[in-house]
C-alpha cells in the first residue's frame, strides 16, 4: 500500500464511521491493522469491537438505556482516533520519500530523547523576557512552531499553558499569530480536539491581529471536520457560544467569500499569464517610447500624471479593459499577485515554515538588514511602513518583495521603491479622505491577507506535494454545521451563490441556489440563472427544465427564448428549436446568430430551401463569414444547384479546406459524373485525415449520391477505387 492509498483508505474508514456505517468501517480497519501489525492498536480496536457488539445485543433486545447514543458516539470517536493513529504509524513506517515525516521522525526522536514538550518550548521561549528580535527568542519560536505543527495530540498540560498565554503579554503579537497558524494546519494534519480549544481560546482572548487568525483556523477546520463535530458536543457548544458575539456572523462571511475567491486564484494567475504579460511584452517598446521611461525619474512624473497615458492604450484598448478587470479583482480582495510572487519563495527566509505566516511589520530585522546598506538617502522606515500599511499585498507577498528589491541593481531598485513610495501616499490620502480606515475595513483586511498567507503555504511551500492541500478540497462551508451556528442566514447563502456564479463555478452555484427558497419576486430570475448553471455545464436537459420553469413564470424575455431554443437544438429537438428562434425572430431581426440558428434547425429538418435562404441572408450582412459559405455550399447541393455549390467549393478549396470540404466537393462531382476529379478530391480528404474517415462519409452520404447515381454498387466501386489507389 502507497501512500495515496492510505490516504484514500483512511478518508473512506472515517466517512463510513461518521455516516454510521460502522459493521462496514470494521472491515476495512482489519485490513490496515494487519498491515501495520501494531498490537497496543488492535487491542484499542478489539475493545471497541466488543463494546459495539454488547450495544448491538442491547438494542435488539428493547433495552431501554438512555446512554446508548452517548456511547454510540463515544465509540465512533474511538474508532475514529485509532484509523488516524494507524494512518500516521503508517507513514512513520512506509513513507519514505515523505519530507515533513522524516521532520516528525526526528521529532519524535528529540521528545523521547530530550523529554521536550509544547509547555517546555514555551517555557524556554519566554523565559528571558527577550525582544522579539533576538536571534534566540526567533530560533525557539521557529522550534516551538515545528512542535505544534508535528504534535498529533496536545497533552492536557500543554493544552492549558497555551490557554494561559492566550491572553499574556509576555508573548508577542506576531508569536500569537504564528502559534495560531501552527495550531491551523497541525488541526489539519491530524484531528485533535484540544487544538480545536486553544483555537477558540486565542479567538476569545480579542488580541488584535491574533483573533482575526484563530477565527480563520475555526472555519477551516470545522469545515474540513464537519462530520466529526457532530461527534463532539463540546465542540458544538464552544461554536454556539462564539454565535452571540457581535460581530460574528459579519465576520465570518468575509471568511467565507474569500476562502470563495481563493478557488479562481489559479484561473487568474493563468489568465495573468496568457493574456496580460505576452501583451504588455509585446507592448513594451511603444511604452517606453511613449512614457520617456530613461527619465522616468523626473520631478515632473512624481509630481503630476503623464499626460501620455491617456494615449498610450489607444492601440491596444483590450489590454487596457483586461487591465481594468484585474485592478476591479484586486479591489474586490481576489488574489492577483499569486503568479506574480510565486518564483519568490525560495529565499532562505522561506525555508523556515513560521515564516510564511508572520504578519509583516517593520521593525522585522530580516527587513531592516536588507535596507542597512542602501545608504543614508534611503529612508527605511517611511518605505517600510508605507508597505506594512499597504492592502494590496498579504504578509508573504511583502516579505517576497523586499527580499527581492535587496537583490536588484540600485538603478532598477530605487525606480521600484520611489513608484511604491507614491502610490502609497496616494492610497494613504484616499483611504483618509473615504475614511475607509475602519475597524471593519482592518478586520477585512487580515482575513484576506491571511487566508492568501495560507492559500500560498499550502501551494508554494516545499513540503507542499507532502501535506493534504485544503483548498483543493470543495470549500462549501456554506454545507457545514458551522455555517449553520454562526450564520444561517439565507440571505447570505445567496451572496455565496451570487459570488459562486459570479466568478463562473457553475457547478457549485447551481448547487446552492437550488437549495433556496423561491420568493415570488427572484422565482423566474432564479430558475433563469440554475438554467444558465447547466448550461455552462453542458447538461441541457435540466438547463431546459429551469429554463422551462421561468417561462411558465412570466412573460419570456428574447434571452430566455434564445436560451430556451439553444438548449433544444443541442438536445437534437430542432422541430422545437426552431420554434423558438422563430420566436425571437421578430425582436431581433438583424441578429445573425439567430439566423444561423434557424438556418441549422431547418438544415436538421432537411428544408434546405429555407435554410438556404437564412444562410444568404448572413453571408449577405457578414461578407468576412467563410464559414457561412459550408452549409451554403452543402444546402445548393442539396436542393439541385450544382453551380451556386461548385462556387463556394471552390472558395472553400482555396481558403483553408477540411478533409470534409474535399469530400463534399467530391460529392458534387461525382454526381456530375466527374468521377476522377471526384476521386481527386477524395484523395485529398484521405490524406489530411484517412480512409477510414472517406469511408464513412461516403456510406453516410449514400442515399444523397443515389439519388443522382441509381445503381448501388457505384458507390461500392467508387470505395473500392478509392482505397487500391491511395494504397499503391
Amino acid at each position: 500500500m502507497n501512500d495515496i492509498n492510505i490516504d484514500k483508505q483512511h478518508k473512506e474508514i472515517c466517512s463510513l464511521i461518521t455516516e454510521n456505517k460502522i459493521a462496514d468501517a470494521f472491515l476495512l480497519i482489519d485490513d490496515v491493522l494487519e498491515t501495520i501489525n501494531e498490537v497496543e492498536l488492535s487491542r484499542k480496536f478489539d475493545t471497541q469491537k466488543e463494546t459495539y457488539h454488547f450495544l448491538l445485543e442491547y438494542s435488539m433486545k428493547g433495552v431501554n438505556d438512555p446512554e446508548r447514543m452517548k456511547i454510540y458516539k463515544g465509540i465512533q470517536q474511538k474508532l475514529l482516533e485509532i484509523v488516524d493513529t494507524v494512518k500516521t504509524d503508517y507513514l512513520l513506517k512506509f513513507a519514505v520519500q515523505n519530507k515533513l515525516i522524516i521532520q516528525k521522525r526526528i521529532l519524535n526522536d528529540q521528545i523521547i530523547n530530550q523529554n521536550i514538550t509544547v509547555t517546555s518550548e514555551i517555557s524556554e521561549l519566554i523565559k528571558n523576557n527577550l525582544s522579539f528580535e533576538n536571534e534566540g527568542r526567533k530560533t525557539k519560536l521557529y522550534q516551538l512552531f515545528f512542535m505544534i505543527w508535528l504534535t498529533d495530540f496536545l497533552s492536557e498540560e500543554d493544552y492549558l499553558t497555551l490557554k494561559k498565554y492566550t491572553v499574556s503579554k509576555k508573548l508577542y503579537v506576531y508569536e500569537s499569530s504564528i502559534i495560531v497558524s501552527a495550531l491551523t494546519i497541525s488541526l489539519l494534519r491530524r484531528f485533535d480536539k484540544r487544538k480545536f480549544y486553544a483555537l477558540f481560546d486565542f479567538y476569545d482572548a480579542d488580541k488584535p491581529k491574533v483573533w482575526n487568525r484563530a477565527l480563520v483556523g475555526i472555519v477551516l477546520t470545522s469545515y474540513y471536520y464537519n462530520k466529526r463535530i457532530d461527534l463532539y458536543d463540546d465542540l458544538t457548544a464552544r461554536l454556539e457560544l462564539i454565535s452571540n458575539d457581535a460581530d460574528i456572523s459579519k465576520n465570518t462571511e468575509h471568511i467565507i467569500y474569500q476562502i470563495v475567491r481563493s478557488k479562481e486564484t489559479e484561473k487568474i494567475s493563468k489568465r495573468l499569464q496568457d493574456e496580460i504579460i505576452p501583451e504588455m511584452q509585446k507592448f513594451r517598446p511603444k511604452i517606453e517610447d511613449k512614457l520617456n521611461l530613461d527619465d522616468i525619474l523626473s520631478d515632473g512624473l512624481i509630481e503630476d500624471s503623464n499626460p501620455d497615458w491617456e494615449e498610450i492604450f489607444d492601440d491596444a484598448p483590450d489590454l487596457l479593459d483586461k487591465m481594468a478587470d484585474f485592478s476591479k479583482l484586486q479591489l474586490e480582495g481576489s488574489d492577483v499577485f499569486m503568479s506574480a510572487f510565486a518564483g519568490f519563495k525560495n529565499f532562505p527566509f522561506f525555508m523556515q515554515p513560521a515564516n510564511w505566516f508572520i504578519p509583516f511589520y517593520a521593525e522585522n530585522s530580516e527587513i531592516t538588514n536588507i535596507f542597512s546598506n542602501f545608504g543614508e538617502d534611503f529612508d527605511t522606515e517611511t518605505f517600510t511602513k508605507g508597505l506594512e500599511r499597504s492592502e494590496f499585498m498579504c504578509n508573504s507577498d511583502k516579505y517576497s518583495f523586499c527580499l527581492n528589491v535587496g537583490m536588484m541593481p540600485s538603478s532598477q531598485r530605487n525606480m521600484i521603491i520611489e513608484l511604491f513610495k507614491q502610490e502609497s501616499k496616494q492610497t494613504e490620502e484616499i483611504k483618509n479622505e473615504d475614511k475607509l480606515l475602519n475597524k471593519d475595513s482592518e478586520d477585512k483586511q487580515i482575513f484576506t491577507r491571511y487566508i492568501q498567507d495560507l492559500y500560498r503555504f499550502f501551494k508554494l511551500h516545499p513540503l507542499k506535494n507532502d501535506i493534504e492541500d485544503i483548498f483543493d478540497t470543495d470549500l462549501d462551508i456554506h454545507n457545514t454545521k458551522l455555517f449553520k451556528i454562526l450564520i444561517d442566514d439565507e440571505k447570505v447563502t445567496e451572496k455565496i451563490a451570487e459570488m459562486y456564479f459570479k466568478k463562473e463555478f457553475y457547478t457549485d452555484a447551481a448547487e446552492i441556489f437550488e437549495t433556496l427558497s423561491f420568493e415570488d419576486n427572484k422565482e423566474a430570475k432564479r430558475y433563469e440563472k440554475i438554467g444558465f448553471c447547466y448550461q455552462k455545464e453542458k447538461n441541457y436537459e435540466k438547463a431546459l427544465r429551469n429554463y422551462k420553469k421561468a417561462e411558465i413564470i412570466k412573460e419570456p424575455s428574447v434571452w430566455l427564448i434564445k436560451k430556451i431554443a439553444f438548449c433544444y437544438r443541442k438536445l437534437k429537438d430542432f422541430e422545437n428549436a426552431l420554434k423558438y428562434y422563430l420566436q425571437a425572430e421578430p425582436t431581433e431581426e438583424d441578429n445573425l446568430h439567430i439566423q444561423a440558428n434557424i438556418g441549422h434547425c431547418y438544415l436538421a429538418l432537411e428544408d434546405y430551401e429555407n435554410a438556404l435562404k437564412k444562410y444568404f441572408k448572413v453571408e449577405y450582412y457578414d461578407s468576412d463569414n467563410k464559414t457561412v459559405m459550408r452549409p451554403l455550399a452543402w444546402c445548393s447541393f442539396l436542393t439541385g444547384k450544382f453551380d451556386t455549390a461548385e462556387l463556394y467549393y471552390r472558395k472553400l478549396i482555396k481558403a483553408k479546406p477540411t478533409a470534409y470540404d474535399y469530400i463534399n466537393y467530391g460529392h458534387l462531382l461525382f454526381v456530375k459524373n466527374e468521377k476522377f476529379k471526384a476521386v481527386e478530391m477524395y484523395e485529398k480528404a484521405v490524406n489530411m485525415s484517412n480512409i477510414k474517415t472517406l469511408e464513412d462519409a461516403i456510406r453516410e452520404d449514400k442515399q444523397i449520391l443515389m439519388k443522382y447515381q441509381d445503381k448501388e454498387n457505384e458507390i461500392d466501386l467508387l470505395i473500392d477505387y478509392i482505397k487500391i489507389k491511395t494504397l499503391q
